[in-house]
């Protein structure tokens, strides 16, 4: 966040939530599909109990659709198709829109911090104290590059709809350089080539809405570009693509893509990557202009950096409710918790209720 030269952090006297007579505090940090999700069940739960009090708090104002920002970057869909306002979904509770500072799992203290005037470049920075009974972490993931420091300069994500939006505009811009550059076959070999690392869902979904975007746009308004120069490669380190999902499926989508005009390349790891081309574990170099990384995720530094005990992949380590080992009424769900395979598994509703 750039601030400007008389951007102050300010901590706040009292407690942006307090204990309001004697109700239990329920906090849950995020606002994406778990975050939701719990907020909705809670809520359901406790429609008509004045016991509780709920406060979700999130950097955005919105839930967005992630499966769908392939989407938007083709084309098919409006980011605001893909966005909720996150106050539709509460009813007679809190909602602060606010980034995460810290957590105190022993104090049971969360640290939040919004800017003051523009986004962008905020008069100041102010910090509030918000306290808790309960707490649900639910702070997603963010963009893992497993220490290649070269790639991270170079490369594009798809996590939210900026990115889809930026990566949309790239692709138009790199589209007008060849069109221009009609005499350089080297030149537009590297603006008409798309590589993509990583071979789940946001890797496969985001290859197949580029490929048809591209080829679609190109045969209708650049004629001078053939489909037979457009290349769009998919890279991933294993044999297989959608691993989550079963092997036949798995094998119709890469058929299907293949038909429509990807190229993957599998058992192979992206190795460095420059502004011009990107060099795999096997040697291969591909010349490029684009490189997107949808190659996996990790817990976010302030979950990894919580006092509790964590995996050695930094998600934190829980009991069969999802509940933090050693520290009772918080709890964490999706990937920075390795047992959690869907929300059902989370049940600190039964836990409340037998704590009132």
């Amino acid at each position: 966040m750039k601030m400007s030269s008389n951007t102050r952090t300010m901590r706040e006297g009292a407690s942006a939530t307090t204990s309001l007579n004697g109700k239990k505090r329920v906090v849950i940090l995020g606002g994406g599909f778990a975050g939701i999700e719990i907020l909705k069940r809670l809520q359901k739960k406790f429609q008509n109990d004045d016991r509780i009090d709920i406060t979700l708090v999130s950097k955005d104002t919105f839930l967005l659709f992630t499966p769908m920002l392939p989407e938007v970057l083709s084309g098919m869909v409006d980011a605001r198709q893909i966005t909720t306002p996150v106050r539709v979904f509460l009813k007679n509770n809190t909602f602060y829109q606010a980034r995460v500072e810290s957590i105190d799992l022993k104090s049971k203290i969360v640290k939040v911090a919004h800017p003051i005037g523009k986004d962008f470049e905020p008069f100041e920075l102010r910090e509030h104290i918000i306290e808790y009974d309960y707490l649900v972490i639910a702070l997603g993931n963010k963009e893992n590059f497993y220490g290649l420091q070269s790639v991270k300069p170079h490369a594009f994500t798809m996590s939210d709809v900026n990115d889809a939006i930026t990566l949309r505009n790239h692709v138009i811009s790199v589209l007008e350089q060849a069109n221009l550059e009609r005499s350089n076959s080297t030149m537009r070999e590297k603006l008409l080539t798309f590589v993509i690392v990583g071979g789940g869902f946001n890797g496969i979904e985001t290859a197949g809405e580029l490929n048809d975007f591209v080829r679609d746009i190109t045969k209708e308004y650049y004629k001078n570009i053939s489909r037979q120069e457009i290349r769009v490669i998919l890279v991933h380190s294993s044999d297989k693509i959608l691993e989550q999902l079963e092997e036949e499926l798995g094998k119709y989508a890469l058929d299907n893509l293949k038909k429509r005009g990807v190229e993957f390349i599998l058992n192979a790891k992206l190795k460095e990557a420059a502004e011009s081309s990107v060099v795999l574990d096997n040697s291969t170099v591909i010349p490029c202009f684009t490189l997107i990384w949808s190659a996996g995720v990790r817990p976010s530094k302030l979950v990894a950096r919580l006092e509790c005990p964590h995996d050695d992949k930094h998600r934190i380590q829980v009991n069969p409710y999802l509940e933090v080992q050693n520290y009772e009424g918080a709890y964490t769900l999706l990937e920075i918790a390795p047992l959690c395979q869907c929300l059902t598994q989370m049940e600190p509703i039964l836990l409340l209720l037998n704590t009132l």
